[in-house]
């Protein structure tokens, strides 16, 4: 088959990829991050408010676009990726709900580039993340990528370009009411008891309280212990001009950076695998070495060592004049 006839054409140029090789990083974030595109895409259509909210995404949706690799090649100097449907798809003309998400992904990313502020069909704030994650490549060398789809006569094309990246991260950002941008460790993540929150640790400087929503809880929960760049609406103290706590609008992981403030990762052995049960009292008798008692007479009297203050004597003649009270007519 001509490779521009693949039912889906991929095209990356740069400086970080050469005629028909690319790097395995690169190409497991394309692909893997793609594929996020496409579920979530298929979940709005499906009328899910949130489509990064937690929860398997729907069988009908991961057969559907399904998609296989069948050819790295080169267009000298760029790196081709050739893929086709899975086998077993459905292809019967206005019934076929696969092809109507990868169309709305491809189409759409086009539309997340301009200065346009309403979003596409299909798209929503979780599906601008995976495109904003998948464009990561576009700081690492990556200079463009075009997504051809030949699912009919005329081919619908979508590039992914620098400034398009910046565009998408600025759409994800919101309006700029007081953003800050802040770089550290991300530690300390709360989803239960105080509300979603965070904590980073920046290179230099006091650790800053992140609050953030519901809908981001997996991006949190992703890159928690790992140097990331968070960007969000600060509050300040008053006095001091510090920034207290940040409202998170977008995080984004610095894999060049990883090496940096790892002093403050959880250190020491793991605990025992087993540190979290609850053994039984006959368990804990046997690891203690404790056997069972044959004579209770030997818990009569005092205590070793204990003086005989004869109170035990008197508690027993008690006992014998009640009993003997009772037995009279």
């Amino acid at each position: 088959m001509n490779e521009n006839r693949h039912f889906l054409i991929i095209r990356l140029s740069g400086k970080a990829v050469r005629a028909g090789r690319i790097p395995v990083s690169h190409l497991l974030r394309l692909l893997s991050e793609l594929n996020k595109v496409l579920n979530r895409v298929g979940r709005v259509l499906l009328g899910e408010i949130d489509s990064v909210r937690k929860g398997r995404v729907q069988r009908s949706i991961k057969d559907e676009t399904a998609l296989d690799l069948v050819k790295i090649t080169h267009g000298s100097p760029e790196t081709v990726l050739g893929l086709e449907r899975s086998p077993g798809q459905q292809a019967i003309e206005g019934i076929d709900f696969g092809l109507e998400i990868i169309e709305k992904s491809i189409e759409g990313l086009s539309h997340i580039q301009t200065m346009e502020d309403d979003l596409p069909p299909g798209f929503d704030a979780g599906v601008l993340l995976a495109w904003r994650d998948l464009g990561l490549m576009l700081e690492q060398g990556v200079s463009e990528l075009e997504f051809g789809l030949n699912h009919r006569p005329q081919p619908l094309k979508s590039r992914y370009t620098i400034p398009g990246y910046h565009r998408v991260q600025q759409r994800i950002q919101g309006p700029m009411l007081n953003i800050r941008t802040v770089e550290g460790r991300l530690l300390m993540a709360d989803f239960k008891e105080h509300g979603t929150r965070c904590r980073i640790h920046p290179s230099y400087g006091d650790p800053i309280m992140c609050l953030f929503n519901e809908s981001q809880k997996d991006e949190v929960l992703e890159n928690i212990l790992h140097f990331v760049r968070l960007v969000g609406e600060a509050r300040e103290d008053a006095v001091t001009g510090k920034i207290t706590s940040i409202q998170l609008h977008d995080i984004q992981r610095l894999e060049n950076r990883e090496q940096e403030c790892r002093e403050l990762l959880p250190q020491g052995v793991p605990l025992p695998t087993d540190f979290w049960q609850a053994p039984s009292l006959d368990d804990l008798a046997q690891a203690q070495g404790v056997q069972p008692m044959s004579d209770i007479t030997k818990l009569f009297g005092t205590w070793p060592g204990d003086p005989d203050d004869g109170f035990e004597k008197i508690v027993n003649d008690l006992r014998k004049r009640d009993v003997l009270t009772e037995d009279r007519p």
